[in-house]
């Protein structure tokens, strides 16, 4: 930088007037030069960062010419959109004009008056604190407060007189209470009184101020004396994040990486979901609008969106009344919607798209291995209580924030680096079942299980919680590990772990096993090649591989423990040896022995048989059934047989059957040759 540089930054750092409009911090610095200065752009840089402001705008005279250079960290402040009224151009971050026959100071109050005009506010209170807040009341015990910050995993808790706003109470002062006794004392006894408290339009500024000059950690948002949301520090530090990373795409004037904390990701969800699908999204957000809810894409469509993949199991959940929304929504859609109004819930059904629709919730376990108490709540403790981080994503469907992403919990580091990761270290003691869907994920994703999530797992195993878990949860869950793609690896992470135990201590993955799920998937394949459109129950076939080699008691006593249904039941247990029975009679079978050994089989039976073959002859034996065999039927009926005139009786299934016999041995092939058969062997 030249002499005639570092004398224009100077002049520009003392004429520089400071403004601050909605919470933003805004320079406008101004001079002037009888002949042309070069890197006027690069000196705006310069001084931006010398002084560490929002946004920087240089006015320099130039000969009969104002020149305008202005940056902007700031999404607040579109510098293009703010020099469009003076002719210029540019993108939100940096942009420029030149403007003839003006005073510099007639610019800037121009600028001056367009910056109050368009600079949108700062984030608020509202948009960042979580609402509803667990509170209580003045009145209760220290017990009570202490039993209720346990259930629901929280620190500190508003104290409410008559859901009046009077102080906090937090768990350092619970523990210290309860430790020198005063258990069944009343709240108000101890709470504090002076905590500082803002209002929803409180800007993010001011309440950073007050919790980092004032040491407090949990900041109440009150209206008209009534708690209506709280911000923690956790809630601060992920929107000052958000700030910086808004700011440094900014910098460097594109977005170019990945979605990341406060990316909007509307072009990738257009792009990856169908035209309709989109326009349901955006009208979700529209009716959540007008009915004053905020309104979120959740769960696995969002995780699957992040890692390329389209997934159209789409869930939305609402902060707010889930029932009004979707009966709203479909009315627009003239589609049927299913509420459940217990559990605040809502299906709506198109004609070409079904979605689920809830009110956000919260959760909390009286036991170990229970089911859940739900109650209302915001959409940060809704994700809060799924499983993984990886399914704890969301997106915002209102228009002005549509495509918004929400991740609290580190999950796009996890799909980053493609890691299972459990959300909390209580949350395998809570639902054990989710020990089987991290194996489940791991394997459909090929993704990897944290060091401490498998940590928490083998806990979980060696207190022996899976025992409290009731089996038709269990059940439920293998059901679904069995219907992946390659079911045998989640089975060996079940026998790693030491989980398969916890259906039956008897059951062990060997290698004649191990090959018996190999022998299914290949018989399942054949059987799909064959296209044979008949339902196979893939789950059940696989629970008989695994209890082939118990005894029946103990099968028994297995598919009890998993509330296995009686006619499955059934079907498992004497589907095992059936198959064994059939395939001892398949080795030299004629066309007519494989019918027979097969017919009374279910088709479920008859593809564990296939993969329990040991030879070609046996597949080969199976196949001719599944494929020619068992669609061999005769051609008279019994109608047929009167018209002939033959009597109707016991005598007409003999007839029948003896039809069916002649053409499994290939000697009749015709209506023709049935009906001479017939008369030849049978007298009227």
């Amino acid at each position: 930088m030249g002499a005639e540089e570092i004398d224009l930054l100077n002049e520009l750092i003392h004429s520089a007037r400071d403004l601050v409009i909605h919470g933003l911090r805004i320079k406008i610095a101004k001079a002037s030069r009888e002949k042309y200065v070069g890197e006027i752009a690069y000196l705006a840089h310069k001084l931006r960062d010398l002084e560490d402001v929002d946004a920087l705008f240089l006015l320099v005279m130039l000969e009969d010419r104002i020149h305008i250079i202005a940056r902007s960290r700031a999404p607040e402040v579109d510098t293009s959109e703010i020099l469009q009224s003076f002719g210029g151009g540019g993108h939100a971050a940096a942009s420029s004009a030149i403007i003839r026959e003006e005073s510099l100071e007639d610019v800037e109050e121009g600028i001056v008056d367009i910056l109050n005009k368009k600079i949108r506010p700062m984030k608020t209170a509202k948009d960042i604190m979580t609402s509803p807040v667990k509170s209580i009341r003045q009145d209760s015990t220290i017990k009570t407060a202490e039993d209720t910050m346990t259930k629901y995993g929280i620190n500190v808790l508003p104290v409410l007189k008559d859901n009046i706003y009077t102080g906090l109470i937090s768990r350092e002062i619970i523990e210290k209470a309860l430790f020198l006794g005063f258990k069944d004392s009343n709240v108000n006894e101890f709470c504090t009184t002076d905590a500082f408290t803002v209002t929803p339009g409180t800007s993010i500024r001011e309440i950073e101020s007050l919790m980092i000059e004032q040491n407090q950690r949990f900041m109440p948002v009150i209206e008209n004396k009534e708690i209506v949301g709280a911000i923690t520090r956790t809630d601060l530090l992920r929107s000052i994040y958000e700030d910086i990373l808004r700011k440094s795409r900014l910098d460097e004037e594109e977005q170019r990486e990945k979605p990341s904390m406060g990316k909007n990701i509307a072009a990738l969800i257009k792009g990856k979901f169908p035209e309709k699908l989109f326009n349901v999204l955006t009208l979700s957000g529209e009716i959540a609008e007008d009915l004053g809810f905020p309104a979120y894409l959740v769960g696995g469509s969002v995780r699957d969106l992040l890692r390329g993949e389209t997934n159209l199991d789409i869930d939305i959940v609402i902060e707010g009344d889930a029932i009004a929304f979707a009966q709203a929504i479909g009315r627009k859609l003239n589609a049927k919607v299913k509420t459940h109004q217990a559990f605040g819930t809502a299906v709506v059904i198109t004609d070409s798209l079904k979605f689920d629709v809830a009110t956000a919730r919260t959760e909390y376990y009286e036991t170990p291995a229970a089911l859940p108490k739900i109650e209302m709540s915001s959409i940060k403790k809704d994700l809060y209580r799924r499983d993984f981080t990886i399914n704890a994503l969301a997106v915002k469907l209102n228009p002005q924030d549509f495509g918004s992403l929400l991740d609290f919990f580190g999950a796009q580091r996890d799909l980053k680096e493609k890691t299972i990761r459990i959300l909390h270290n209580l949350s395998f003691i809570e639902d054990p079942t989710r020990a089987f869907r991290a194996i489940r994920f791991s394997e459909r994703f090929g993704f990897k299980i944290s060091k401490h999530t498998l940590n928490l797992i083998k806990t979980a195993v060696r207190i022996n919680l899976f025992e409290k878990l009731s089996g038709s949860r269990l059940y439920d869950e293998l059901n679904l590990l069995f219907l992946e793609a390659e079911p045998i690896k989640a089975v060996k992470r079940l026998s790693e772990l030491d989980l398969l135990r916890f259906i039956h201590p008897n059951i062990a993955l060997t290698p004649s096993v191990e090959k018996t799920f190999h022998d299914i998937d290949e018989s399942i394949s054949l059987f799909k090649l064959l296209f044979i459109e008949e339902p196979l129950n893939k789950s059940h076939l696989f629970l008989m591989a695994l209890f082939e080699g118990l005894k029946v008691n103990d099968m028994e006593q297995s598919l009890k423990r998993l509330v296995v249904p009686p006619k499955a039941k059934k079907e498992i247990i004497e589907g095992i040896e059936q198959s064994r029975q059939a395939l001892s009679k398949l080795q030299t079978a004629s066309q007519k022995e494989i019918y027979y050994a097969l017919q009374p089989l279910s088709t479920q039976t008859i593809i564990f048989a296939m993969a329990k073959a040991k030879d070609k002859a046996h597949k080969k034996a199976i196949s001719l059934y599944l494929t020619t065999l068992r669609k061999i039927k005769p051609a008279l009926a019994g109608k047929d047989l009167e018209k002939m005139g033959y009597k109707p009786g016991p005598a007409f299934n003999e007839m029948l059957k003896a039809i069916l016999n002649a053409r499994l041995e290939g000697r009749i092939k015709s209506l023709e040759d049935e009906v001479k058969f017939v008369k030849e062997k049978f007298k009227v």
